[in-house]
């Protein structure tokens, strides 16, 4: 095999703007953004096309993260060193005195995680549309983030709160004041106890997925109540604590013109009694010789 002769490293930055600007529209994602710090590249601000890429943020207790999805998926952890390396830069050039913490020390503040995102959203000429909330952020911070991001979204394509332990009362407190439409949501919190019930309110959301994890710990905290009264297209509980009964009973608000827009219902029970709960439903037994396509 031949061995390429060794080479110099090229100084791009001494490059003309056009050259330079190709090399550039040619990065890695990440590369861009880091590179776009540089204090030499101050008036390089922006990419010089629009990028058809999704942006997402997560909003944890101790991190940012940036997560940015094409063709494949990249996840992007940033450290609060690392951003605050390169916030000096910026804190020089338009005199931004930000800490990276909240007062209480154990949260990001919320101005410090703005202005990265308002940063990459200018860099890459786009809007975010996922957000990554954690289950068990404060009600202050989760209310922070609600003001922010209900005049930041048009639509969010994805949200999705997760995390080792859930504060029912922030994640209500963020539905009830974030009322922008959401494409898929997805809940996945992991508790080994009994949590308080989420109340999303009338929640303007399209596919929503809702499950615990470990299994042996099933949904309870989403209440029949607020299953009857949603509207989504589609509902899809992992293992949950409702029985034959809660069932018949949506079942038949279902026929009966509640949920209009639902097209699928799914939920994980145990034990499944058909006959409790498709009691007083008319009902047409499938035919098991005939071959249907799953959904997926």
């Amino acid at each position: 095999m031949a061995v390429p002769p060794n080479t110099k490293p090229i100084p791009i930055l001494n490059l003309p703007f056009i050259p330079l600007n190709y090399i550039i529209q040619h990065f890695y994602p990440l590369t861009t953004r880091f590179f776009t710090t540089l204090e030499k590249m101050s008036a390089y601000h922006k990419i010089d096309k629009p990028c058809e890429i999704r942006h997402g943020f997560k909003f944890p207790t101790r991190s940012i993260s940036h997560k940015i999805s094409e063709k494949d998926t990249f996840l992007f952890y940033f450290s609060i060193d690392i951003l605050s390396k390169r916030n000096k830069y910026f804190r020089r050039k338009r005199n931004r005195k930000m800490s990276p913490f909240s007062s209480n020390g154990n949260e990001v503040s919320i101005k410090f995680a703005k202005f990265w995102v308002n940063y990459v959203c200018d860099l890459f000429r786009t809007k975010i549309n996922m957000l990554f909330l954690n289950s068990n952020a404060s009600i202050e911070q989760m209310s922070a983030v609600a003001e922010w991001t209900k005049s930041l979204f048009s639509e969010c394509w994805f949200c999705h709160v997760a995390g080792d332990d859930a504060n029912s009362e922030s994640i209500t407190r963020f539905f009830k004041i974030a009322n922008f439409p959401i494409r898929f949501l997805a809940f996945e919190l992991k508790h080994e106890y009994e949590i308080a019930p989420i109340d999303c309110g009338v929640l303007n959301a399209q596919e929503v997925l809702i499950y615990s994890k470990p299994t042996k710990y099933p949904v309870n905290w989403f209440t029949l109540e607020q299953t009857m009264r949603s509207n989504w297209t589609k509902l899809m509980f992992g293992a949950c604590t409702f029985d034959a009964s809660d069932l018949n009973q949506f079942i038949k608000g279902w026929l009966n013109g509640n949920n209009s827009k639902m097209e699928v219902f799914r939920a994980v029970v145990k034990p499944y009694i058909r006959d409790l709960v498709l009691d007083g439903i008319e009902y047409e037994e499938r035919d098991i010789t005939e071959r249907r396509r799953p959904y997926n």
